[in-house]
């Protein structure tokens, strides 16, 4: 048995070795494949940075603005003494091409201080960027070089970046002391100038006098806040911030109903000169009084420093939003259910809003971003860490607000993400979970307000500024629905 036992156990562990050595000359060849591969990767990575860092040798003779604004980079040698501001030195300035490392940097504020407002001329010729369109190309009709032309985007890089105006803007060219100057519109209000000097900028802000609009509306409610609201011609903008505010007070997919009223004074900001130059902008609007009327409540809110009150100096924030997201109706409720895929019943541990894809998706409250990624059956979802405990989920999205990732601090009514049908989900919605020291809570059910109040001499400013909007919180309740009025208060000294 022994000597049978021998040779067969021997021939078979040959065959055994002979398999293996093939199994490690085949690994060993497809490792040196990759690694041949992983080689040639990286050495076209490193002539790629090496491109995007020295810039191609062989440039065109014409520099468009997206190259003179993007390729422009700090500066090797340190600003020399008496220089005048932000303007190219002649000894440094690009010839043939755009040469980065001996161009004048900017200085950090990019402008002059501002200086006091002079209205463009009657000569100044006025200029409309068109669809499909570049800014070079409209300057060069203008009489502009290239070379000038590319010396003005690197001037109002960090202003107004030419490489990023839109179909639509106003550019006016006048002529100021025998120079050409080039005016566009910066910050809402605020004219930036750029005047010719040889082939040199010289950029200055000015402050274009405004005045205040004041408006006046009442609604009552047949259908919806935003659609009642925006055919009454309430603004979008201003509609969205009262949605914002009231949202932490009223449950507008439970406690809204027809008949029930809405009042909004606003305010718009107006230039009083050079309007054209603005008239691609939006219009600032600001709401400073809010009233919101049902059967059980009376809501009123104020807008004092860039926040919303109570009449008693409380801020009118939760804690957490009860619905993080505008014009949405509530699918699902919180609580056991059939599930509509799997078909079984279990406990769903959440609420889910229903509207249209892409719909913007807002923080519920103050937080830190915990997780935004995949997430198993909730698809691309977003997890916040709050205070006190709470956690919020945000599920089944269709991406991702740009910046939100783990770590980063967002606040309450910040876009985190945009709503989508990922995930295990038979339709487009947002499925929204709160967790209170991990044990998950009915959203709707949440009533923690912040403690925050006014105090003190701004507690005595404030009752003075709810007093001023008495007489016209009055007459608006008076208001039929649908009524609107406009209002222009006298200018002040400053806007004068």
């Amino acid at each position: 048995m022994r000597v049978g036992f021998g040779p067969t156990w021997r021939k078979k562990r040959v065959n055994l070795t002979v398999v293996h050595q093939r199994f490690l000359s085949r690994m060993a060849l497809e490792l040196k494949e990759l690694g041949y591969r992983m080689r040639r990767l990286l050495i076209a990575l490193g002539f790629t940075v090496a491109y995007l860092q020295l810039g191609c040798s062989d440039a065109p003779t014409e520099v468009s603005v997206d190259e003179a604004t993007e390729t422009q980079q700090e500066p090797a040698q340190a600003k020399q003494q008496g220089d005048t501001p932000y303007v190219l030195q002649p000894t440094e300035r690009a010839k043939a091409t755009l040469d980065v490392d001996h161009t004048r940097p900017l200085a950090k504020d990019s402008v002059t201080a501002e200086r006091s407002f002079t209205p463009m001329s009657n000569e100044a010729h006025w200029v409309t960027l068109k669809s499909g369109q570049t800014v070079s190309s409209l300057l060069s009709k203008q009489g502009f070089s290239s070379q000038q032309i590319a010396n003005l985007a690197i001037a109002l890089r960090k202003v107004v970046p030419l490489n990023k105006l839109q179909a639509g803007s106003i550019i006016a060219i006048d002529e100021v002391a025998g120079q050409r100057q080039v005016s566009l519109a910066g910050e809402y209000a605020i004219r930036v100038d750029a005047l010719l000097r040889g082939d040199d900028w010289q950029v200055t802000k000015t402050k274009v006098p405004t005045r205040i609009e004041v408006a006046e509306h009442a609604i009552v409610i047949n259908h919806s806040l935003y659609g009642d609201g925006a055919a009454a011609g309430i603004p979008g903008d201003v509609i969205n911030s009262a949605l914002l505010a009231l949202s932490h007070f009223i449950d507008f997919q439970r406690q809204v109903y027809s008949g029930n009223r809405f009042e909004v004074v606003f305010e718009r900001t107006l230039v009083t000169e050079d309007e054209a130059l603005f008239a691609h902008q939006q219009t600032p609007l600001k709401p400073t009084y809010l009233r919101f009327k049902n059967s059980d409540d009376d809501l009123r809110l104020y807008r004092y420093n860039d926040a919303f009150y109570l009449e008693d100096g409380r801020l009118a924030e939760s804690f957490l939003l009860k619905t993080p997201l505008n014009g949405a109706r509530l699918s699902s409720h919180y609580g056991q259910r059939k599930h509509p895929l799997l078909g079984y019943t279990r406990m769903h541990k959440g609420i889910d809003f229903s509207a249209p894809a892409g719909t913007p998706i807002m923080a519920a409250g103050n937080a830190t971003v915990k997780r935004a990624d995949w997430y198993s059956t909730y698809g691309n979802a977003v997890v916040l860490q709050h205070d006190d405990g709470y956690e919020t989920l945000y599920a089944h999205l269709k991406g991702f607000a740009s910046d939100i990732k783990p770590g980063v601090k967002v606040k309450q009514g910040q876009v985190i993400g945009f709503l989508g049908n990922t995930g295990l989900s038979q339709a487009r919605h947002l499925h929204y979970e709160v967790y209170k020291n991990g044990k998950s809570v009915n959203p709707l059910n949440l009533k923690k307000l912040t403690t925050e109040r006014l105090a003190g001499q701004e507690l005595a400013q404030f009752i003075a500024f709810v007093e001023g909007l008495e007489d016209r919180t009055m007459r608006l309740a008076q208001f039929a629905s649908g009524d609107s009025a406009i209002y222009l208060p006298p200018l002040t000294a400053e806007a004068r």
